[in-house]
């Protein structure tokens, strides 16, 4: 019995000298970082899209590798109802790099899916950057300088993180656009460290979007303008469309009085907090008193000299020159603008389109919604020399819904002086319940405090 104890003492000793020396040994490796292109390997990470507290889609970041290529797939999926239709969209890129140093990027792809556009981008980067694109049916190729960017330029934020930065420490990242394929700079600062339970680094970038990152350098959440959120998922997320509220409406303004019949209001004041003036964008055409805003009907407000003497013209597009617009010589530019505000009103029909269109595929479609009607009455303005802009904010909705809706409208020149006019509503003089305000990107709806306090009528 003592020899065999004496044997397990001695066994439990070696063990432990052994399990020492690996130790120490083990300690002298080198330090195995990350994100250093070396040390790659394979991820799959998902995230959920929330936007105003409801669930709209799911994002994934992907890195594969093989003999030739470093291969990276991105993919955002948004999925919700916009006036009673449910949407799609989804937004894809994949760009594949050289295994050999420096990493260069050597191919890739972006495709765009919305309703009613589908558009995509191929590119090969050698010695010169071969570039085929289609939007729609519409298909062309072009050929540009090579692009400049590696692995380690799309990997350097995570990079950066795994080097354990500073507070007020910055890095300055490329980016490359899906599309356009420009290569610009980005500057990304840290602005809270990791303390206590929250084992984190917040970065933020020029436009307020607040990024999350975990000691390792792995996203944990991003937090985009109009309140939109990713949020680091271990799965694919999973959510029903049919279950949320309308989008559109969701990111409203609630007023707490019906406004009756717009047509009939002489003027509108509501009132946000003084926090909210800071930031807040307020039209010339508002009168402003401590926290109060005073919305007129058929507001105006007097140009500036060098807006009146030297407004820039934008060359006429083929297709605006071929539409059967009865304008001539002979009216007055307020007749004029009449004629165009009607002529758009009728030539569109109105339906929800989140879609980015350009001139030439709004006059093809013949449908859109307030940005479509804008943007077509923004051309015909510039082909008679008009001056004129868009303004953007909200419209109320109607007593059913008793809520402000986002909406763009126009602003034209006509004797000195700015005058509001609303083609999807067929108005030469915009209403009182037009607000004309503009919430930043970094804030949403939420963060105004939003009160109607009284009604005028005429």
């Amino acid at each position: 019995m003592k020899s065999t104890a004496k044997l397990t003492v001695y066994t439990l000793l070696k063990l432990s000298f052994l399990a020492a020396c690996l130790l120490v040994f083990s300690s002298f490796q080198p330090f195995k970082r990350l994100w250093q292109v070396n040390d790659l390997e394979p991820f799959t990470e998902w995230f959920q899209i929330n936007w105003q507290g409801q669930v709209v889609g799911w994002a994934q970041k992907e890195l594969d590798i093989n003999k030739d290529f470093y291969q990276v797939f991105e993919s955002e999926h948004f999925e919700g109802r916009v006036r009673g239709k449910r949407l799609k969209f989804i937004y894809q890129k994949h760009l594949s790099f050289s295994t050999k140093p420096p990493f260069k990027l050597v191919e890739g792809s972006a495709t765009l899916t919305e309703p009613n556009l589908v558009m995509e981008t191929r590119f090969r980067n050698d010695e010169q950057l071969l570039i085929q694109q289609s939007r729609n049916e519409s298909v062309s190729k072009f050929t540009e300088s090579p692009l400049d960017y590696t692995l380690n330029n799309y990997l350097a934020g995570r990079q950066f993180i795994e080097g354990s930065p500073e507070l007020g420490d910055s890095i300055a990242l490329k980016l490359i656009d899906s599309h356009s394929l420009e290569v610009q700079e980005e500057k990304y600062q840290v602005i809270k460290l990791p303390q206590g339970r929250h084992q984190r680094y917040q970065l933020t970038d020029s436009s307020g979007t607040l990024y999350d990152f975990n000691l390792k350098g792995d996203l944990l959440s991003e937090r985009r303008g109009r309140g939109i959120k990713l949020v680091a998922s271990s799965q694919k997320p999973s959510f029903n469309p049919e279950m949320q509220t309308d989008l559109y409406t969701n990111v409203g303004l609630a007023s707490q009085k019906p406004l009756g019949e717009i047509s009939k209001l002489e003027s509108l004041e509501v009132s946000v907090s003084k926090d909210n003036l800071s930031w807040l964008t307020i039209h010339p055409s508002v009168k402003v008193s401590e926290n109060k805003l005073l919305i007129h009907k058929a507001a105006k407000h007097k140009a500036k000299p060098h807006e009146v003497t030297s407004w820039q013209f934008e060359p006429v597009n083929p297709s605006v020159k071929a539409l059967d617009v009865r304008v001539t010589s002979t009216n007055s530019r307020s007749e004029k603008v009449s004629n165009l505000v009607q002529f758009v009103h009728d030539y569109l029909y109105y339906e929800p389109t989140p879609t980015s269109f350009t001139t030439d595929e709004i006059i093809r479609n013949g449908y859109g919604d307030c940005t479509e009607y804008t943007q077509l009455l923004l051309a015909l303005l510039n082909a008679e020399e008009i001056p004129a802009r868009e303004v953007g904010g909200y419209i109320y909705l109607g007593d059913d819904e008793q809520r402000f809706g986002g909406h763009a409208w126009v602003e034209v020149l006509i004797d000195d002086q700015w005058i509001g006019v609303d083609p999807t509503w067929n108005l030469t003089r915009v209403t009182a319940a037009h607000l004309p305000i503009i919430i930043p990107q970094e804030k949403s709806v939420s963060d105004l405090d939003f009160v109607v306090e009284q009604i005028h009528y005429q």
